[in-house]
């Protein structure tokens, strides 16, 4: 059978252009052109439609479709449900009656086998999955108490406590923190991570140095600090969109980084090497991600499976080359 590897390998085209295409996934990145190029190649090749694999999917919630945080987790849950055969749909599904009901006809139609669920979800969304006997697993969220949730989670306060505790062995002790807004819990988590990692190495925080943008707009926060003449050698910044933005800032008004300002951010997403310099960053490995998938077929063979629960505390650091040690003053 023909992969999407070698769809895109036959049209000279990237492999996550043809995943997006044949997911249907949303991408104002992607023209009609090549999409029809895409649909063509595939039936002219023989691609097996997910129509008739079983099926899992990806559903995002109250997120723009095209955030590169989530589509780069798309794609790899995307690559180890193909492992077990499966195919994978996405729906990017928005606090809107329409939008949630089409939700709902899916959970009532059982034919998609399984659910990884993302984004800014709340009890209200979570209740459709457990009313609705489907088999779900929460994916990516912050780590939080709770029953009969299935759920793969993500250790943002350790996370940010190892970006901060890092720039701190740099020599670093005026570190900022460009964030966004503290309704959600996975800020909350990194701003626990970020004070605890100051505690620990012995460094004062100067609270000034943690800037929120509810818009997560990080080209936005560097201009702020600049306005209030903060005064910072590094920053920690709560994913790679805030830290791409930082990182713009500070080239347009002249300031070398990692020379001057050291960034470092959180997760791994395509703006991470398109970046110059590439971002460094801490974030969860392919691997680890992938295991999702496993856990979400475990649940599917169990159905009467709850509180199946993994944690992901282990972090990478990707050497990009926003990081430096702190310039000794002569």
């Amino acid at each position: 059978m023909v992969t999407k590897k070698e769809i895109a390998e036959h049209l000279g085209i990237s492999r996550t252009a043809v995943s997006l295409v044949l997911n249907n996934t949303p991408s104002s990145t992607i023209s009609i052109e090549t999409r029809n190029r895409i649909l063509q190649a595939a039936k002219e090749l023989g691609y097996r439609d997910v129509e008739v694999s079983p099926k899992l999917c990806f559903v995002l919630f109250d997120r723009d479709a095209n955030d590169p945080r989530y589509m780069a987790d798309l794609q790899i849950i995307e690559q180890a449900a193909s492992s077990f055969n499966y195919g994978m749909v996405f729906m990017n599904i928005t606090n809107t009656p329409d939008s949630l009901n089409k939700l709902q006809k899916a959970l009532d139609s059982q034919e998609i086998e399984g659910y990884i669920v993302s984004g800014d979800v709340n009890e209200k969304f979570i209740d459709l999955f457990r009313l609705s006997g489907s088999s779900y697993i929460l994916y990516g969220l912050p780590l939080r108490k709770a029953d009969n949730l299935n759920y793969a989670a993500f250790d943002d306060k350790k996370l940010a406590y190892d970006a901060t505790s890092y720039l701190i062995s740099l020599g670093h002790t005026r570190i900022a923190m460009f964030m966004g807004s503290l309704d959600y819990t996975i800020h909350q988590l990194a701003l626990e991570g970020y004070y605890e990692a100051h505690e620990a190495n012995g460094v004062s925080i100067d609270r000034s140095l943690i800037q929120i943008s509810n818009d997560e707009n990080g080209y936005e926060l560097c201009k702020r600090a600049e306005m209030l003449r903060l005064d910072y050698t590094a920053a920690f910044c709560t994913n790679t969109v805030i830290q791409f933005g930082v990182l713009q800032r500070l080239q347009s008004t002249g300031i070398s980084v990692p020379d001057d300002i050291s960034l470092i951010g959180s997760g791994f997403t395509e703006l991470v090497k398109v970046s110059v310099p590439q971002l460094t960053t801490f974030y969860v490995s392919e691997a680890e991600k992938a295991k999702t998938v496993t856990l979400l077929i475990d649940i599917i063979n169990n159905r009467n499976s709850t509180n199946l629960f993994a944690s992901f505390t282990e972090f990478i650091r990707f050497e990009g080359g926003t990081t430096a040690m702190k310039k000794v003053k002569i």
